[in-house]
């Protein structure tokens, strides 16, 4: 990769940007791409989804080719919060087109494009390129946009589960500068992949991290409250009892997935954090020498 120096040229974003995209495409696709996650779309089952499987979704990811450089280029070149919407919208549409009008990438368009937008910003003052800094550039920078001005669409899954129940959402995770992913998702994977380098069981560890800790929107939808406090619970025993680091947390998994699918639940929201999980600790890798 070409390491960038301060006051880069245009053609050096350029290409800085292109390979975020890839980054961003790359951990989307390790995301779907990882087996026994309970009530999601994995190579090998749809979980608790009829509507959606593998193929779909890797249409999905390569419909996204060049989204994550745009959104990097805006952030660099300090665009409005107005651009950085619109071009997610288009994203959007890209999407939608490519998978029959299915929701395959709502959440990660939203999330991994304020993120790369972050890491622009980032390299336009010369910061350093690491989750934290991803973080706190999101809050500096946008943070009042999303809570107070940005239009929410009132009959979204999760607009209605905030406005029945209380509950946050996508949104509220961002404007905190993924505080879930940093406090939650980072460490449990880190934790894992130090102790066994393997990136499935770490990421699984993370999975399960996530859906112990959030008030997932996409649980509430499909089962109420009572459903997220059984999936925070199982979770939440999982990793109490060690998580993948059991000599049979395989077969602890399947049990989850068996009632994930018997229930028809799908942790949506926390796949979708765990996208974003694996994009910043990619990014943070790759470009950890670049300012």
């Amino acid at each position: 990769m070409q390491i960038i120096q301060k006051h880069e040229s245009v053609l050096d974003i350029s290409q800085y940007a292109m390979q975020l995209d890839h980054l961003a495409r790359t951990a989307l696709y390790e995301e779907v791409s990882l087996e026994q996650k309970p009530g999601l779309v994995c190579p090998t089952t749809q979980g608790s989804h009829t509507d959606m499987d593998f193929p779909l979704f890797q249409r999905s990811i390569a419909a996204l080719t060049g989204y994550f450089q745009s959104q990097c280029l805006n952030g660099y070149q300090g665009v409005a919060f107005e651009n950085i919407q619109r071009c997610g919208i288009q994203a959007e549409q890209k999407m939608m087109t490519a998978t029959a009008q299915i929701n395959t990438h709502k959440g990660a368009i939203f999330n991994l494009g304020f993120a790369s937008a972050a890491v622009g910003k980032c390299l336009a003052q010369d910061i350093s390129v690491n989750a934290i800094s991803m973080g706190r550039m999101i809050q500096q920078t946008w943070q009042e946009e999303l809570l107070h001005h940005l239009e929410r669409n009132p009959n979204s899954h999760g607009q209605r589960m905030r406005s029945q129940y209380g509950i946050t959402g996508a949104i509220e995770e961002v404007a905190s500068g993924f505080k879930t992913v940093l406090d939650v998702a980072v460490p449990h994977y880190l934790e894992i992949y130090v102790k066994t380098e393997d990136k499935k069981r770490a990421s699984l560890q993370a999975l399960f991290a996530l859906m112990s800790h959030l008030q997932d929107t996409n649980i509430v939808w499909r089962g109420g409250l009572s459903a997220l406090y059984i999936v925070q619970d199982m979770a939440k025993q999982f990793l109490a009892r060690g998580g993948v680091l059991q000599h049979n947390w395989m077969q602890e998994v399947v049990k989850v997935e068996d009632y994930f699918v018997q229930h028809r639940l799908s942790p949506g929201g926390s796949a979708d954090l765990l996208g974003v999980t694996l994009f910043m600790l990619k990014v943070e890798h790759e470009f950890r020498n670049i300012i």
